[in-house]
């Protein structure tokens, strides 16, 4: 055989043998209100990178609007797609229940949670109704801003107008439960709603200081409230039986593993707030917070009006059980530990 022959058949050979390994791609869907400079957007790239290890070769695209990556998920265009808890409540009950309202107090709560959702234990709750959560992973507390720091206290809340994101019917019961006014909004504008005077009060995580300029709404007199009234996650849904369960284990563990990461930016966004801003509420009105959500959730238990049932089908109940049990491992001296009405 020609020496130039046996060329060809090398570099064929080489051809398809590379052709052969290489990973077919799949469309990985991310919504993150700073699209491709995000920081979850980034946090993602470091999953990303640890999921082609074991074989996913997943294409990152960023969405700003998180209903078009749901729409774009839900239409085959998008094999996972990276939602917020509100978004994942489409699809998962158990998991879309960690945003319940005040359920999630502490930062140390939910290293505990996300370390229980990446366990097989629960691995049954996070799969159905043709889909499955493949994972979760913090995008920080959510707090008050608002427009007056005079806003410190539960009483201080009524009359106060304040941004209910879409479908949030169990915050939109809060808000009436306390005598302030719901202001619907959506993640795409409540931003623009709250800098526009248009309401008094918005609760999202301390990123959107910067991100989203809401300074611009708090005005001279507004503050931040140190005081988290839930926990925003990233959650990755995908349809049931798109990957095989080795994967989705290992990328239910590869999620969890980001906490220290997505904690570091969520520190960091957090520490850039000017202390000027911050609302340091006295530890007696934290108290009366607790107390406040812990009994909207109660309350939520045979509510007979509209938003009442509404909200009370968010909830799932063995999520809620898992939570309390959860504040009571971190924080044991907690009155909700020994009350009769424990969730």
């Amino acid at each position: 055989m020609a020496r130039g022959t046996q060329y060809l058949l090398l570099i064929l050979t080489m051809t398809w043998t590379v052709q052969g390994h290489a990973q077919p791609s799949r469309a990985f869907c991310v919504f993150d209100v700073a699209g491709a400079s995000g920081y979850v957007y980034n946090t993602l790239k470091t999953y990303r990178r640890e999921m082609l290890q074991v074989g996913e070769n997943l294409q990152m695209k960023p969405y700003t609007d998180e209903d078009r990556a749901r729409a774009d998920f839900e239409a085959g265009l998008c094999d996972l797609v990276a939602v917020t808890d509100m978004g994942a409540r489409h699809y998962n009950r158990f998991t879309g229940s960690i945003s319940a309202i005040g359920a999630v107090p502490r930062y140390e709560d939910l290293k505990v949670l996300l370390q229980i959702l990446a366990s097989p234990r629960v691995g049954d709750k996070m799969d159905g109704n043709g889909y499955q959560i493949l994972g979760v992973a913090p995008m920080g507390a959510a707090y008050l801003f608002v427009n007056d720091r005079s806003i410190d206290t539960v009483e201080d809340l009524r009359g106060k107008r304040i941004t209910v994101f879409e479908g949030h019917y169990d915050a939109w019961h809060m808000v009436e439960y306390v005598g302030a006014i719901p202001v619907p909004a959506k993640i795409s504008n409540f931003a623009g709603i709250f800098n526009s005077g248009q309401a008094d009060i918005s609760y999202v995580p301390a990123a959107a200081y910067e991100v989203l300029e809401m300074a611009k709404g708090m005005g001279v007199k507004g503050g931040i409230v140190r005081f988290p009234v839930g926990q925003v996650t990233i959650q990755l849904v995908a349809r049931q039986g798109a990957f095989d369960a080795a994967f989705v284990q290992k990328s239910r563990k590869a999620m969890s593993r980001l906490y220290n990461e997505s904690m570091r930016l969520v520190r960091q966004y957090e520490d850039a707030v000017p202390q000027s801003r911050w609302v340091d509420v006295p530890q007696k009105a934290k108290l009366e917070y607790q107390e406040m959500l812990r009994e909207v959730r109660i309350d939520l238990d045979g509510n007979e009006t509209e938003i009442g049932r509404l909200a009370a089908q968010v909830y799932d109940d063995d999520m809620m059980t898992i939570l309390r049990k959860v504040r009571c491992y971190t924080n044991p001296g907690g009155k909700e530990c020994s009350s009769p009405d424990r969730e």
